[in-house]
């Protein structure tokens, strides 16, 4: 592979007209490059905007001059017919990210990761939102992951990425006064972290102590080139597919360091969380997910009923999410309390202080009298990264939406929840808000058609039928590429007939009889 590193001059001024000059500075060496000469080109952190540091500013020259360089870098990639990766100030719906972007000779890739270590200035002055998880893609042959800046800083962002298989972590930075030793000697160690290529791609300062030092380190931490403090262009050439051997003591025959390193690690205490999403990722549907948690036998909707569902095996729990007259998100699913709890009213026109001191379980008998009624934060607390997540929120205006993503966002990894959505006005406000957790659409769950319409309009990665739904409407489904949700089966027999006809996850109130007719069916 082939690979071409850019290093621009800093715009230090901070001004618009600089942050141009640095614009031509990329488009100039962009045009400089020979088709076929290049499989990966990398360009520096906020490629789009540099060197300003006003988030207004940036917003604003973000979405024009900044744009028009996007396009130019498009039109780079399908005149060199390679890949090329920057970082750049972009906004999704509402939201503005720091975020990763690949151009090959097609266009736009798949190829998009939103930082996740943001720092105070991102944070604070741009507004920015951080990243929910981690990525690896598959690209041409090479397995390819990303590292933005202050990502750098955090060895388990790069242990994560080696389990995950990445072959190259690429890096596109600022850094503008960190040391030249320490950003060496930081580049070596993050490669040696993962086992992968380590590609950075940064500005200069035009200074022998500071910034500047785009690297291309391989994965025993040899730093292959260094394009030290000089504005430039470094290219190398290197194998992606090749690892950094080692005995695994001394004496022993050499092994893949990584390989050694994953068969030591103890991940009960180390990296918990990047494992479990692969455990429950990788497991072939059918699924089954407990509906209020194991609703049939413990009080519904409660730490009981979700501790239940984990003991019995559920490979999803659903819960439901309302808001409190003072603006508390809580789990329960009726819009008042006068079913599930020694209270009377609406949810709603309760305080949350009013709610938690209700008796949430002695209405199925004495022995669950004291159970409370949780927020969706203690929810959170007690199941994030232990089990998928379907949280159905009951929201007809859009604002508990918004307010339920960031809470999801802030808590758990976005890739083991999902949002269960019956109104358009929710599902407005999780596209808007929230664009990159995914959706199950509800609208119109009794007509199959409309369901699917729904589901289009909306850009959901799941849907979920009543029990009237046929083959042939999960058939379509599955064509359109949506995972298929079943609400609801209470008998094993009665939900494997959904299975066979291509059901992938069947909620039901009693997982504990169901979950041993769950194997997964390979497909």
């Amino acid at each position: 592979m082939n690979i071409a590193v850019f290093q621009p001059p800093y715009p230090a001024e901070g001004s618009v007209a600089s942050a141009e000059a640095c614009l031509d500075w990329m488009r100039m060496h962009l045009e400089g490059l020979k088709p076929g000469q290049q499989d990966l080109v990398l360009l520096p952190e906020y490629a789009n905007v540099p060197g300003l540091g006003d988030g207004e500013a940036m917003r604003e020259f973000a979405v024009r001059q900044g744009a028009h360089f996007l396009e130019a870098v498009a039109a780079s990639a399908r005149r060199l017919g390679c890949l090329v990766v920057l970082s750049a100030l972009t906004c999704d719906g509402s939201r503005w990210f720091n975020r990763s972007l690949g151009y090959d000779a097609k266009g736009l890739t798949d190829l998009i990761y939103d930082k996740i270590h943001l720092t105070d200035f991102e944070r604070e002055d741009c507004g920015l939102t951080p990243g929910g998880a981690l990525r690896v893609f598959e690209y041409a042959g090479t397995r390819i992951s990303f590292a933005t800046c202050f990502d750098l800083y955090f060895p388990e962002h790069f242990a994560a990425l080696g389990a995950l298989g990445a072959d190259l972590v690429l890096c596109s930075s600022y850094q503008r006064s960190e040391s030249a030793d320490r950003i060496r000697i930081q580049a070596q160690s993050r490669a040696l972290d993962s086992g992968t290529y380590v590609i950075r791609s940064s500005y200069t300062r035009g200074l022998d102590e500071v910034a500047g030092r785009s690297l291309v380190v391989a994965p025993d931490g040899t730093i292959l080139s260094d394009a030290g403090k000089a504005a430039c262009v470094i290219e190398v050439k290197i194998n992606p597919g090749q690892k950094f051997m080692k005995p695994a003591c001394h004496g022993f025959p050499d092994v893949e360091h990584r390989t050694l390193i994953e068969e030591v690690r103890r991940p009960a205490v180390r990296r918990e969380a990047i494992d479990r999403v692969r455990k429950l990722a990788e497991r072939p549907f059918p699924w089954l997910c407990a509906h209020r948690g194991l609703s049939l036998a413990c009080p519904e909707n409660t730490i009981p009923a979700f501790a239940a569902a984990l003991a019995a095996g559920a490979h999803e729990i659903e819960f439901d999410v309302q808001t409190s007259r003072d603006g508390v998100p809580v789990v329960c699913h009726d819009d008042t309390v006068d079913r599930t709890t020694d209270g009377s009213g609406k949810v709603a026109d309760l305080s949350w202080d009013e709610i938690r001191d209700l008796d949430a379980g002695s209405y199925l008998g004495e022995v669950w009298s004291g159970v409370r009624m949780p927020r969706l934060e203690d929810v959170l607390a007690f199941l994030g990264g232990r089990v998928i997540l379907n949280v159905h929120i009951r929201d007809a205006e859009g604002s508990l939406t918004t307010l339920v993503c960031d809470l999801l966002r802030e808590r758990v990894n976005l890739d083991l929840v999902y949002l269960a959505l019956g109104s358009e006005a929710a599902m407005v406000a999780a596209m808007d808000h929230a664009p990159d957790i995914s959706r199950a659409c509800l609208i119109n769950q009794g007509n199959a058609s409309q369901l699917l319409a729904a589901a289009a309009a909306f850009d959901c990665q799941r849907v979920q039928f009543f029990r009237q739904v046929d083959e042939a409407e999960i058939r379509a489904a599955h064509e359109a590429g949506y995972v298929c949700n079943l609400f609801w089966s209470d008998e094993p027999e009665d939900a494997r007939r959904y299975v066979d006809m291509g059901i992938d996850v069947v909620l039901t109130n009693c997982a504990n009889k169901m979950v041993g007719g769950f194997e997964g069916r390979g497909d």
